[in-house]
């Protein structure tokens, strides 16, 4: 298992209730790490407007912006490396 993009502290999370990660299996899966979130009406309705739903065995996790742009800068340049 491996971090993808900084350190929850190097974005500014600090303490046990706020460190949102980007975690990267050994065999190339991805663990989110966030706050649970649960839909509003609006934001199901809009879901289902853009064909996106949840299974039952499937959660909803709020990650912040800075945490995926971090990951997705360190992908991006893995990939271009590659």
């Amino acid at each position: 298992m491996r971090r993808i993009g900084s350190t929850p502290a190097e974005r500014g999370s600090v303490g046990a209730s706020n460190c949102p990660d980007v975690l990267e299996l050994e065999d190339g899966d991805f663990l989110v790490i966030g706050k649970l979130h649960l839909l509003t009406a609006p934001e199901a309705e809009r879901m289902n407007e853009v064909g996106a739903s949840i299974g039952e065995d499937e959660s909803v996790v709020l990650v912040p912006r800075d945490c995926i742009l971090a990951a997705m800068r360190q992908l991006a340049s893995e990939r271009g490396a590659g």
